[in-house]
């Protein structure tokens, strides 16, 4: 992964993952509108870009962004009302990510396939986040349907009570804090092996 990985994933992550609900079966939406969003505002940026109309590329983006999750949460509705009453306001959520991730790459003028790059392991990230709070908080892994979530019981959530609270918003930014505390850590260690292949090729 890219040195500013690291940077892109507090961005998103905090954004998009802390306020979520802790269920797999709604953490797949999210991760689906987030794709979808980044692939075609990144698609919309460039075509617009061609016609130099300054600002305005960056005003008609936003917009366009805007109008597709409007789309995705009405697409959303047709096929499960349930989940879409559940994630609510969250669905706009992923919009401000993408403005998040866009505004790295923009600023650090990363190419379209890097950009897709990175987005791809932010959505691996968060789909194992999901999964994990799905699991240790409800002892369950559910998957979306029509009439709501459904769920298979993995183990008996009564018999860990106390693993509930990674299901709850403190509980994901702790382990949002874990994950973050342990990418820095890995990113540290490859830039002072970096520095110290350099030291040996200067000597």
């Amino acid at each position: 992964m890219k040195k500013n990985l690291y940077f892109v994933f507090i961005a998103a992550s905090f954004a998009l993952l802390a306020v979520a609900p802790g269920r797999l079966a709604y953490g797949l939406p999210l991760i689906i509108e987030l794709n979808v969003l980044m692939a075609a505002s990144r698609a919309f940026h460039s075509f617009v870009k061609k016609f130099d109309m300054g600002s305005l590329t960056d005003i008609l983006t936003v917009s366009f962004i805007v109008f597709l999750t409007i789309l995705f949460k009405q697409v959303l509705i047709l096929f499960s009302p349930v989940i879409a009453l559940t994630l609510s306001f969250c669905l706009y959520i992923p919009a401000l990510s993408v403005f998040l991730l866009a505004s790295v790459f923009q600023n650090q003028q990363t190419s379209t396939s890097g950009a897709f790059e990175s987005t791809v392991w932010f959505s691996v990230f968060a789909l194992l986040f999901f999964l994990l709070r799905d699991i240790l908080g409800y002892g369950t892994l559910s998957l979306p349907i029509p009439n709501g979530i459904q769920e298979s019981y993995l183990f008996n959530s009564y018999d860990t009570a106390f693993l509930s609270f990674f299901a709850t918003i403190p509980g994901a930014l702790l382990i949002l804090l874990l994950c973050m505390s342990f990418l820095l850590t890995a990113q540290l260690k490859m830039n002072a092996i970096e520095k110290a292949g350099l030291a040996d090729e200067d000597n």
